[in-house]
């Protein structure tokens, strides 16, 4: 396989089956954001900028803490961030890896981005020269383990939807185990990273948002010939059974400052 798409080619932000997929992503991982911020220090008058926005639940947050008018949210499809700009945040449609610098920042956050990225390496650089001096930059960065599962199904699933995510769009799905080295390697300070690992309860939120992002490639695993949809239909039974429990995904947190 040949990295051939970007991550909006996968997700149809139109469906109401993306805007629960998004509205779980929020449920299971902005309590871990937001601590994240506060632990920098994020406050009145920080300019801040959200790459990736989402659904714009992390931009609000930092319209809450830094005044809205302080805040940019970009993504390549900004279709949810539009009720943002009622607090004032400057929503652009911006692509990290090749458009200008939209400013000059105190903090930087992008959650779930950097890792879906051929040239990460190369964005992390980039990002971290929009920094003002003393700016933070925050990467929330997701690490599979699938060899740790407790089912079999569940491990041949994910093994298999990382292979098309790599192949297809670049992802590095082992990426966040390096951190906070590449931050270092971009020329930042005061690096440190943090790892929080959420059990996957089946029917809980974290195993429903696994699913359903794991859903945004099914057709292309049937395609490749690396699962049947009985394959596809034993893991989401799987994610739905009470009785399942897994630690599967690392979420690394990782900041460093300019000098």
């Amino acid at each position: 396989m040949t990295i051939t798409v970007q991550w909006p080619e996968f997700v149809d932000t139109a469906a109401l089956r993306e805007h629960e997929r998004m509205r779980l992503m929020e449920e299971v991982f902005d309590p871990y954001s937001i601590a994240n911020l506060d632990r920098i220090g994020v406050g009145a008058g920080w300019r801040c900028l959200e790459v990736g926005a989402g659904g714009g639940s992390i931009a609000r947050a930092m319209a809450d803490r830094a005044g809205g008018e302080n805040v940019v949210a970009t993504d390549l499809s900004t279709r949810l961030l539009d009720p943002l700009t009622e607090l004032g945040v400057t929503v652009l449609r911006h692509d990290v890896t090749v458009d200008p610098a939209p400013g000059e920042f105190d903090l930087i956050h992008a959650r779930f981005v950097l890792d879906h990225l051929p040239d990460r390496d190369g964005a992390l650089r980039r990002m971290a020269s929009w920094l003002r001096p003393g700016g933070w930059l925050l990467l929330e960065v997701g690490s599979t383990a699938p060899e740790l599962s407790s089912r079999p199904e569940v491990a041949k699933a994910m093994t298999a939807g990382n292979a098309v995510l790599a192949g297809q769009l670049g992802t590095h799905t082992s990426w966040a185990r390096t951190m906070p080295l590449p931050l270092r390697a971009a020329g930042l300070t005061d690096c440190t990273a943090l790892g929080q690992a959420i059990a996957v309860c089946g029917g809980g939120p974290m195993a429903r948002w696994l699913k359903e992002t794991y859903a945004l490639v099914d057709d292309r695993v049937v395609a490749a010939g690396l699962l049947s949809r009985d394959d596809i239909d034993a893991a989401d039974a799987t994610f739905a059974d009470p009785s399942f429990v897994d630690y599967t995904w690392l979420t690394v947190a990782a900041t460093g400052r300019r000098g």
